[in-house]
């Protein structure tokens, strides 16, 4: 997750209209280990927040859309190349675009959703993407060592617990060997060394490990520097890059590893 401020999976599938994913496109033979981003991974902004913020604004629009909208904004953080305090801004402009926001308000609903992005994750990145909890369970039963490397504010865990997505150690959800938040061990994405807290407790060399992300700019490069192969979950098909693999949602990456 990238959280520009303070970031469900019922089992199911992508729209229909997304069009065919290429397969990752790096050799992963080998791999027995996971480490997996949240935001754009496992959860996105919660549409009933966009809501209460923006009201008539944004009228009719759908969960659909709502999850598109923040795949359309990590892109463009992705693809604009801007100091890193501007990247709240960037990502809410093509976020409230792909809404299709009139552009002489959308100055305005930036405004307007600043302050939301800089609250407590918890109260924003509340749903869960379809499938993905799923596809976590899928790797589970593969027998891959799994943990969690997110940026956020310190409630990463939180989170993945009270949406029964994984915890370290047995519980409701996939059992993980860590969680690891820049919130609290104090460094973020994109600085590699991140995942030096998350390593250890997979007992494995990077190079044995894959790293599922959502943007190319903190995940995919971060990812690289750790000696890791990085995997872009890329359900709409946004990303042109060919110097890494993509898959369109979680349950994909089993079949690449």
């Amino acid at each position: 997750m990238v959280l520009l401020g303070p970031c469900p999976s019922s089992p199911g599938r992508w729209d229909a209209q997304i069009p065919p994913r290429r397969c990752v496109s790096r050799q992963t033979g080998g791999m027995h280990g996971v480490l997996l981003d949240v935001g754009g991974v496992f959860l996105v902004p919660s549409q009933d927040r966009l809501i209460e913020a923006l009201g008539e604004l944004i009228g009719g629009v759908s969960d659909a859309q709502c999850d598109r909208a923040h795949f359309e904004g990590i892109h463009a953080l992705d693809v604009v190349n801007v100091p890193g305090n501007e990247d709240r801004r960037i990502y809410l402009s093509a976020y409230l675009s792909s809404m299709e926001i009139p552009e002489d308000q959308l100055e305005g609903a930036i405004d307007t959703l600043i302050p939301v992005w800089r609250g407590p994750s918890l109260d924003l990145w509340r749903r869960v993407l379809s499938g993905s909890i799923a596809g976590l369970w899928t790797l589970h039963r593969a027998n891959l060592r799994l943990g969690i490397v997110s940026n956020s504010d310190g409630h990463v865990e939180e989170e993945m617990v009270r949406n029964e997505i994984c915890q370290v150690g047995p519980g409701p959800g996939v059992p993980v060997q860590a969680i690891i938040d820049s919130g609290v061990v104090g460094v973020a994405k994109p600085d590699p060394s991140i995942f030096d807290f998350a390593l250890p407790s997979l007992e494995l060399d990077p190079s044995e490990v894959i790293y599922v992300g959502d943007s190319v700019k903190y995940d995919i490069r971060s990812a690289e520097a750790a000696g890791m192969t990085p995997v872009h979950i890329d359900p709409f098909g946004l990303c042109e890059d060919t110097d890494h693999g993509h898959v369109a949602h979680l349950g994909e990456v089993l079949n690449n590893v």
